[in-house]
């Protein structure tokens, strides 16, 4: 059987799906300067560090933000265990096992939490209860912003997410085939081992992918943001998925393409830079992914050293559901951490057919990571709570079959010199 085991961010999101991120409100509260603890569009910022900049709780804040409107919807979030269980979801009919780690409080929240969980394809034994507040995240969506293709605030309570350590994790952890580390910035103990973490599951022969959350602690510090003790953790990774915020304030670089060169010097097996409808861009060194010569990718000619990189579009068909009439009731909240589901089922579905290191598809892999996250702008929240088994998985295989055409089609194209 293929284990996959993963721990870092989980949380309840409290969504509001119309706060409009250029209100008198939203400006009221907006960072003045980076790291200041005002709010800002795409970024998260922590309670505590929101109400210093306030001079005020932050119930009244949400009160000003939301014009005492109830939440549109609350839903279970956070980059770890929402990509986990959207692995599962398309692991169904897999010889699969994925589990979740982490911590959750004794409160409502995390009643409301293991309610969820308890209807999904995930093992959750690990997942601890300590006495204090569950994890959560307000999220304030703008369907408007950015010509009408969307964007979110987030303000963050860690609670108990504080108190999850390394000694939490088992030997078993360690010995899955893959080990997931997600939005670990938001899990601080976890965060600041990540490099011997990290180091220990490539040790145990696991497949170590790591996807990012915007580091509020860090970028209050200053400079460039550190992922685990040291960037000795970036020679433990074999994929770092990031947004190119993110991928820009881990490097300290001021492009995608010198970002993306930094991960390579720093051995990084494969990074990937997602960028909201825009393309993404990623390389690989070969050891555990190869790139084919496909097929409506596209090369970035490569700096002095480097290795080429790639891109790939989002999903043309997702986007015209999303500009049509009758498009689906739904915001961008989970579209990184499905991209990341995405990925490691496509690793996983690549492990069980017999692919060894040095040999899985990057591409492939990158294709189902597009369309999982593209698809989860299709409803609220980033967890799709399926009504049958194999929901979900059916449909992402309709809109991954007519990617890959979309791709060819690209290629062709190419190919004819247009």
């Amino acid at each position: 059987m293929l284990t996959i085991s993963g721990t870092g961010c989980a949380l309840m999101d409290y969504l509001y799906a119309d706060v409009r991120l250029d209100s008198e409100a939203f400006v009221r509260y907006r960072s003045r300067q980076s790291g200041d603890g005002g709010l800002e569009p795409g970024k998260l910022v922590f309670v505590e560090d929101l109400e210093r900049f306030a001079g005020k709780p932050f119930a009244g804040i949400l009160e000003e933000l939301t014009g005492g409107a109830k939440p549109d919807r609350a839903n279970l979030g956070g980059p770890s265990i929402v990509a986990l269980i959207h692995a599962a979801q398309m692991l169904e009919g897999h010889n699969a096992h994925i589990r979740f780690l982490g911590a959750r409080g004794n409160d409502a929240s995390a009643d409301e939490i293991m309610n969820i969980v308890a209807r999904m394809p995930l093992d959750v034994s690990g997942y601890r209860a300590f006495e204090g507040h569950t994890p959560f995240t307000q999220v304030f969506s703008d369907p408007t912003y950015d010509q009408g293709h969307g964007e979110r605030t987030f303000v963050n309570e860690r609670g108990v997410a504080d108190l999850f350590a390394p000694e939490h994790l088992p030997d078993s952890f360690f010995d899955s085939d893959i080990v997931a580390f997600g939005g670990t910035a938001l899990v601080p103990q976890i965060h600041n081992n990540l490099t011997a973490l990290c180091k220990r599951a490539r040790a145990g022969g696991a497949v170590v992918v790591v996807n990012t959350v915007y580091d509020f602690r860090n970028e209050a510090k200053g400079g460039r943001w550190l992922l685990g003790e040291s960037d000795e953790t970036y020679g433990f990774i074999d994929v770092l998925v990031m947004d190119k915020e993110e991928a820009l304030r881990l490097s300290g670089t001021e492009s995608s393409e010198a970002a993306l060169d930094f991960f390579r010097a720093k051995g990084t097996g494969a990074a990937i830079i997602t960028d909201g409808v825009r393309d993404i861009l990623f390389y690989s060194d070969g050891s555990l992914f190869s790139v084919p010569a496909l097929s409506g990718l596209r090369f970035l000619a490569p700096g002095k050293g480097s290795l080429p990189a790639c891109s790939l579009p989002v999903s043309a068909e997702i986007r015209r559901v999303l500009a049509s009439p009758d498009k689906p009731k739904g915001d961008t909240t989970g579209c990184g951490d499905n991209f990341a589901g995405g990925l490691l089922a496509s690793i996983a579905i690549q492990l069980e057919a017999g692919q060894k290191r040095g040999s899985l598809d990057l591409v492939d892999a990158c294709s189902m990571a597009i369309v999982s996250g593209g698809f989860s702008c299709f409803y609220i929240g980033g967890t799709y709570q399926e009504a049958r088994p194999g929901e979900k998985k059916q449909e992402i295989e309709h809109y991954y079959k007519l990617y890959r055409e979309q791709l060819s089609a690209n290629a062709a194209d190419r190919a004819r010199g247009e």
